[in-house]
């Protein structure tokens, strides 16, 4: 993750660390030994193995545990809605990378990319609600949402490399406006997957009022 809060609908787990010190510790009570205990008999080597080994468990017992974050990967057993869900994680997490990057640079066009991704995660969670929505997204997965990744990261190249050149100038302008109409489009998405269910929503009133009407409870 590139900040300390997850993105939406994303979920971690705390992974203990598995420090090298202790390991470098009892090590070094072999280096220690050599230096001040003769190795005349199989018991001096046992009681170096013994006291190496204490000094590794107690290092490890002291010191304080240590954790990182992990994704645990999305998985509805719909094999379908998981493919296109990891893909616009994959996407985002590119588009977060990004963000970060450019933000003290261009914090507007870091701005617009962070709507985008609003936008983006709503898409997701809306899938993962209703799983019959995946034709309608197939050409938001296999292009707009590439397309808009392959721009963000094209931003941020030409960024780093701004000379103060107009040819440059230019690119990050037409790139920060397309971003615009990226968020725009994305919000249309979105709105599009709830099409079915206010025609499902306008049938159920319907029927509902004829029901009424005939019971005279209308």
């Amino acid at each position: 993750m590139n900040d300390n809060k997850a993105p939406i609908g994303r979920k971690y787990k705390s992974v203990p660390v598995r420090s090298a010190i202790p390991y470098w510790c009892a090590a070094a009570v072999w280096i220690a030994a050599a230096l001040f205990v003769p190795f005349y008999s199989i018991w001096h080597i046992i009681i170096i193995a013994l006291i190496s080994a204490a000094v590794g468990i107690i290092v490890k017992l002291v010191l304080p545990k240590e954790t990182r974050q992990v994704e645990v990967p999305f998985a509805s057993g719909n094999l379908a809605l998981d493919d296109i869900v990891h893909e616009i994680d994959r996407a985002s997490d590119r588009l977060d990378a990004v963000k970060v990057d450019i933000n003290a640079k261009a914090p507007s066009a870091s701005d617009k990319i962070g709507e985008i991704r609003v936008q983006i995660d709503r898409i997701r969670q809306a899938l993962i609600n209703s799983p019959d929505d995946i034709g309608s997204v197939r050409r938001f997965i296999n292009y707009y949402l590439p397309t808009t990744v392959n721009l963000a990261e094209r931003y941020k190249t030409t960024l780093e490399s701004d000379s103060g050149g107009d040819n440059i100038k230019t690119t990050l302008g037409s790139i920060e406006s397309a971003f615009e109409q990226i968020k725009k489009s994305f919000e249309k998405q979105h709105d599009a997957l709830f099409e079915d269910d206010v025609i499902d929503v306008s049938a159920d009133i319907k029927v509902l009022e004829t029901m009424l009407e005939r019971d005279n409870l209308k």
